[in-house]
C-alpha cells in the first residue's frame, strides 16, 4: 500500500506543482493551455488526497479495505479515459496509450495488496 501510493503521491505532486514538466512526459501536452493545466493541477490534488488515504490505511486495517478500493476505482475510470481517448483520437497515441496501460498496472498493485489482506 505505501509503495503504491508513493507512486501516485509523486504523480499527484508533479501534477499539482509542475504541469508543465509533466506535459508530454507522463501526462499530456498543457503547456499554453491554461484550462488542461488547471485540470492537471486538479487531478494531481485528487491523487495526493487519495495517496495520503492510502498511507494512513496502510497502519488503519479498518480503513484498508475502503483505501484500496477507492485505488482500484481510481485505475478502472483512468484506463476508461484512456480508452475512450484512444477511440476519440482514431488510433494509436503514446499519452492515450499509457492511459490505459499505467492504470492497468496500478490495478495489479491494488489487486495484489487487497489479496495480502
Amino acid at each position: 500500500m505505501l509503495a503504491g501510493s508513493g507512486v501516485r503521491l509523486g504523480y499527484g505532486a508533479g501534477s499539482l506543482f509542475a504541469p508543465d514538466w509533466m506535459s508530454g512526459r507522463l501526462a499530456p501536452d498543457v503547456r499554453g493551455h491554461a484550462d488542461g493545466r488547471m485540470s492537471l493541477r486538479g487531478f494531481g490534488g485528487l491523487y495526493i488526497s487519495v495517496a495520503l488515504l492510502t498511507m494512513v490505511a496502510a497502519y488503519r486495517s479498518d480503513l484498508a479495505r475502503p483505501a484500496l478500493a477507492l485505488n482500484l476505482g481510481c485505475e478502472a475510470f483512468d484506463a476508461t479515459a484512456g480508452l475512450l481517448e484512444l477511440r476519440d483520437r482514431g488510433g494509436p497515441d503514446p499519452i492515450a496509450l499509457g492511459g490505459v496501460v499505467m492504470p492497468l498496472a496500478g490495478a495489479l498493485t491494488w489487486t495484489a495488496a487487497l489479496r495480502r489482506l
